[in-house]
């Protein structure tokens, strides 16, 4: 348990630090894109070259865009996740000592039971019986 958090807290700040340096950066490709359309304006450069270094410094700020925006996309999806499995752990705690289960609980701690069909095994009946807890899915 320590290990994984110390991963996951490592992982957690390398994404950081992407994410960081690929605003920066876009930020960046956005300020010379303005300048480069001061210099066009000004006469520092002409149309072609102008042409030129916009469609390159624009591709390589919608390429970094898109890893952006992708990677913040999976920094939500883990929060989210993270927090569905605090929740989850807060609950199972309430009833580590549990002997009986009722409705209330069983609705509390599942989300759905899937039942699979009957099957012969050996001579023995088999049936695939999958619970899907509240917050964390199916655990195997």
């Amino acid at each position: 348990s320590y290990l994984i958090t110390n991963l996951l807290s490592c992982h957690y700040i390398s994404t950081q630090f992407q994410i960081s340096r690929l605003q920066r950066r876009v930020q960046e490709l956005e300020s010379v894109n303005a300048k480069l359309y001061e210099d066009k304006i000004g006469g520092v450069i002409n149309a072609e070259t102008f042409s030129i270094l916009i469609r390159k410094n624009e591709d390589e700020r919608l390429e970094k865009k898109e890893r952006l925006d992708a990677l913040l996309s999976k920094v939500n999806e883990a929060e989210e996740k993270a927090a569905d499995i605090r929740h989850w752990t807060t609950v199972i705690r309430r009833y580590a000592d549990l002997r009986e289960l009722d409705r209330e609980i069983i609705d509390e701690l599942i989300d759905h039971i899937e039942i699979g069909e009957r099957t012969v095994v050996d001579g023995k009946r088999c049936q695939d019986i999958k619970v899907y807890y509240r917050f964390v899915g199916l655990v195997e």
